[in-house]
């Protein structure tokens, strides 16, 4: 597999997937009022800013991601993340509106309205879908391994498994066709 691949998904998204270290990162590079972010996937990334930001400033420095970048008119500088790499050298007093520059009054914006803010439904269902694509890749592992250890069809466990792959597949069919319904 290669180190960085993308898959352009329309003008404003991009999906990219990057291995750092010998773990494979899915990330989303789209386009929201001006400005490019890119968003990680995994639950890794989102938990740990650290990893997160040793895995961007990496992404960042890869040959192939400049180019794509380049390619698509898109320059680095201009790239921003969707979650916060550096802490705030802003006083802890400030609550998360006046930081946003928002008013004093404003209710502070907690992850679900965030998440809403920053992708569109169609995102939204792309996203989903390459978490459940995730899941069918390794299910899709662990029947190869199952089946190298003489287990196959007709086996409890194998069938199981077996039937959760054709389960995620048909929840990606479904998400498909909520794309292309309006």
């Amino acid at each position: 597999m290669l180190e960085f691949s993308f898959e352009i998904i329309s003008d404003s998204t991009i999906n990219i997937e990057y291995i750092y270290g010998s773990e494979l990162f899915k990330l989303n590079l789209f386009l929201r009022n001006g400005y490019w972010t890119i968003h990680p996937f995994d639950g890794m990334l989102l938990q740990n800013r650290e990893l997160c930001k040793l895995v961007m400033i990496d992404l960042f420095k890869n040959k192939y991601f400049q180019i794509m970048l380049a390619k698509e008119n898109i320059a680095l500088s201009s790239i921003r993340t969707s979650i916060e790499l550096e802490p705030s050298s802003e006083p802890e007093r400030l609550n998360p509106a006046e930081r946003r520059g928002g008013r004093q009054d404003a209710p502070p914006m907690d992850e679900t309205e965030e998440f809403i803010g920053n992708h569109s439904i169609e995102e939204i269902i792309q996203i989903e879908h390459d978490r459940i694509e995730q899941r069918v890749i390794f299910y899709g592992d662990l029947l190869k391994k199952m089946f190298m250890d003489n287990y196959g069809p007709g086996d409890y466990e194998f069938d199981k498994v077996q039937s959760l792959v054709r389960i995620l597949k048909e929840a990606q069919g479904k998400m498909i066709e909520l794309t292309h319904t309006k």
